[in-house]
């Protein structure tokens, strides 16, 4: 008789928490045992019980995979951890006066019957995985040694893809299943990164400050508090305890990257303190295939080197206050402070090139998280964060007739009776944009039964936006407020059918009001610029469910009527390359993802997980980038009808602890489904014919993969030593920069297909306290492209430096 191993393995992890207890001694020179405990792949462990045999104290590891023993007398005892689907340990622990015990326990994951159900070991990603709703959930510590960030930990997700403008801290447009930008919202730890500012972008947090990152494909559950279009990442910072994890790494193109990040907590008050601290730099100086002009003529085509790319950020995140108190087990008051600036080296597309022009921001950030299970009442769990966004950055074009030429040659402009032209570089400005932002989560869930529970969920947002340039004190668009409201209230009861089904059913409501200015009447004699006031509400509903059909295999579906409101950049535009739309209205999509999970374990060497997903989305009014090859401005519309379908898949085999070799394929048609079109101009208004009908979206890639290859050796020479060496393989098929029926018969318009290839090799001695790591990047130094044709670096090298505690 086959029975389902998932389920029997919670219900046990849940019987152990309820059941265990603490017996403390106060005696005199007593000391604490505290550690944690986590799998051999390096995931936390929760529900693990620890028992100290002699004195017949036993405890249980928390959702972090952190124990404690507080009040235990000098002596010696046999510690033993234990839980279903892994090895039983024990230990000889010594315990001295006023010297407490640190430990770290790895339990090695084992597979066994009882009474012919298998039971295995399930880290925190595997856990994540199993939810109803189409996740992907990867673990960061396997690149913890390697220069990685989080751009590059998601990059390698099937169905992610990630385009990038060029270097270290050029713009980036995230694709999930077809959408991007901020239709898919970032979190971290649960928390909106909406208002973190620029210099926390996913290319500036270090790979080492995270332990996993869960991407939610389509459906997004409600506790994420968002609208959404199509889907979320919820990036999971380390909150251990006690840690230190350092690291310093050099690299091409000048390229310098420190991290420092760390926790302290006071085991008898709970007081702790916790933090961040990196800083990124690269000149960005690599090598680029553009055209140099002279005169406004094309007089040749050359490989060059960038010339005005560099780039820094610097971030200090900090939390303090007390854990696992009564009244809290987190009550945390931080603040981040964060700046960058960057030189522009070209527009939207590499036509425009800028000798001159620069961006920067600041931000402080103060913040407060506070969260508490079974407040009040057993099964009410209740968590609260609140966060207050002052920045300030700014726009800077103030040459006067300068032009630049790939070349990094400067010429005149001049203006038709010989005099030095007036004009920036783009256009001559130097905007401050000072904006606020405050932003508040709350969630609230309770355990209706032990089959049942509901949770509630109510985000509040509040932008303003202040612009002033000096260059134009007169700008009327300048003079008008800009603010933006926006709330989102989410409802959503789950059930378990039984042991194999899980429902779950969920509504939300958005709402958004903006305060903005408008042109009206252009190129007439009223042509005028007004304020506007606009206000949207929507309701959105769907269901994820999940089903075990063994306990190796699982099925899942899911379907969300979904709505996003505009974000301030979309509405408001940046002051430079992006302009203003304030007539632009909410995107709506019902989206349908239904998946499958395979995984198996052959004679405890061999193990291999096997995946698959299929995507519909039918999208109104999507948000979306207006691009023209011949300027370098963009801004955004929606596109009246698209569909999406697509379909992906994904394996990943291990032998031992060894080898292993995984990979994953996308393929999604996004394509333009409104037969008619409404055109609103001076010079006419009405419908019209849409000639890009059932044409796929430009400049968004439809076909791609990634592959992974890597071995491992342990106890390489000494003890506590590792080897590894691994291999990474990207594939993207060629696309359309414009749209296909406009520029199909001329390669300039297509980006080609592109192939690179990654290597890297690391070593790690005393347990992995000291780490050395190199990379090669485009091995092959091939020539590869992103959004609006902009080519990015080409073959790269980096050294990492890292130490732990």
């Amino acid at each position: 008789m086959i029975k389902n191993t998932v389920y029997l393995k919670i219900a046990l992890c849940l019987l152990a928490l309820a059941s265990s207890t603490t017996l403390v001694f106060g005696q005199a020179n007593e000391v604490q045992i505290s550690g944690n405990v986590s799998s051999t792949t390096g995931e936390s462990l929760p529900g693990v019980s620890l028992v100290l045999g002699d004195k017949n104290i036993g405890t249980i590891t928390d959702i972090e995979g952190h124990f404690q023993f507080n009040d235990i007398p000098e002596g010696s005892y046999e510690l033993q951890a234990s839980c279903m689907g892994f090895e039983s340990f024990q230990k000889n622990v010594q315990v001295i006066s006023h010297e407490p015990v640190k430990l770290n326990i790895v339990l090695q994951e084992k597979t066994y019957s009882i009474n012919d159900v298998v039971v295995s070991g399930k880290s925190a990603t595997r856990r994540v995985i199993e939810q109803a709703y189409q996740v992907s959930s990867v673990s960061a510590k396997d690149m913890f040694n390697s220069t990685a960030d989080a751009k590059a930990v998601m990059n390698r997700i099937s169905g992610v893809r990630i385009q990038e403008e060029g270097g270290l801290g050029s713009n980036i447009d995230f694709t999930l299943n077809g959408f991007s930008g901020d239709q898919v919202k970032f979190f971290m730890d649960g928390i909106p990164m909406d208002n973190f500012g620029s210099s926390l972008g996913l290319s500036d947090l270090p790979v080492n400050m995270i332990e996993r990152v869960d991407v939610y494909k389509g459906v997004v559950p409600v506790w994420l508090g968002t609208d959404a279009l199509g889907g979320a990442v919820n990036i999971i910072t380390n909150r251990k305890n006690d840690y230190l994890d350092a690291s310093y790494s050099i690299g091409s193109f000048n390229t310098h990257r420190v991290s420092v990040n760390g926790a302290y907590t006071n085991p008898e008050t709970g007081f702790t303190v916790r933090g961040n601290v990196f800083y990124n730099y690269s000149d960005n100086n690599y090598d680029v295939l553009a055209e140099i002009v002279e005169n406004n003529t094309v007089v040749d085509t050359a490989e060059v080197e960038r010339f005005h790319d560099r780039y820094r950020s610097g971030t200090i995140k900090l939390e303090t206050g007390y854990i696992n108190k009564k009244y809290a087990d987190n009550l945390l008051l931080g603040i981040i402070v964060s700046a960058n600036d960057k030189e522009v080296q070209h527009g939207a597309t590499m036509r425009s090139v800028y000798g001159g022009i620069m961006r920067n921001s600041q931000s402080l950030i103060p913040t407060l998280r506070y969260n508490k299970k079974n407040m009040l009442t057993d099964g009410l769990d209740v968590s609260l964060y609140s966060s207050l966004n002052f920045s300030e950055s700014q726009v800077i074009d103030t040459l006067r007739g300068v032009r630049y030429n790939w070349l990094g040659e400067r010429s005149i402009s001049q203006t038709s009776d010989g005099q030095v032209s007036n004009n920036g570089e783009f256009f001559r400005t130097f905007t401050t944009l000072n904006e606020e932002e405050f932003t508040s989560q709350l969630n609230a869930g309770y355990a209706l039964s032990t089959r049942s529970s509901l949770a509630f969920n109510y985000s509040f947002n509040y932008f303003h936006r202040k612009a002033f340039d000096t260059e134009n004190p007169d700008n009327i668009d300048n003079k008008f407020p800009k603010s933006l409201v926006k709330q989102v209230l989410g409802l959503a009861y789950k059930f378990d059918l039984n042991n194999k089904w899980s429902m779950t059913l969920f509504g939300k409501l958005y709402s958004i009001k903006a305060k903005t200015s408008k042109e009206f009447d252009f190129a007439l004699e009223t042509q005028r610029i007004e304020a506007m006031e606009s206000n949207k509400q929507n309701i959105g509903y769907g269901f994820a469910s999940t089903y075990f059909v063994l306990p190796q295999l699982q099925l899942k579906a899911s379907y969300e009527h979904t709505y996003r409101m505009p974000m301030p950049l979309e509405i408001f535009g940046d002051g430079l390359f992006i302009d203003a739309n304030p007539d632009l209205g909410p995107e709506q999509s019902d989206n349908l993802n239904i998946g499958t999970e395979y995984r198996f374990t052959l004679n405890q060497q061999h193990r291999l997980a096997l995946g698959s997903s299929f995507v519909y989305r039918e999208a109104d009014e999507l948000i979306y980038t207006v691009v023209t090859v011949s300027s370098p401005k963009t801004h955004y519309d929606n596109l009246n009808k698209t569909r999406v379908l697509g379909v992906e898949g994904n394996f990943q085999y291990n032998w031992k602890e060894l080898f292993h070799l995984g990979a994953n394929v996308t393929f999604q048609d996004i394509t333009d489904q409104a037969e008619m079109i409404f055109n609103e101009s001076y010079t006419g208004t009405g419908w019209q014919k849409n000639f890009h009908h059932g044409f796929r979206l430009p400049n968004k890639p439809y076909l791609f993969g990634n592959a992974n290859a890597g071995l491992t050796w342990n106890e390489l020479k000494q003890s506590g030593s590792s080897l590894s060496l691994n291999y990474f393989f990207n594939f993207v098929e060629q696309y359309f920069l414009t749209w296909t029926e406009m520029g199909s018969a001329n390669d300039k318009y297509i980006i080609p297909r592109q192939i690179s290839h990654d290597i890297e090799i690391g070593y790690s001695f005393q347990n992995g306290k000291y780490n050395l790591s190199a990379e090669c990047r485009n091995i092959l130094d091939t020539r590869l492209y992103d959004k609006y044709y902009l080519q990015k670096p080409g073959r790269s090298f980096s050294l990492k430096l890292r130490y732990t505690l």
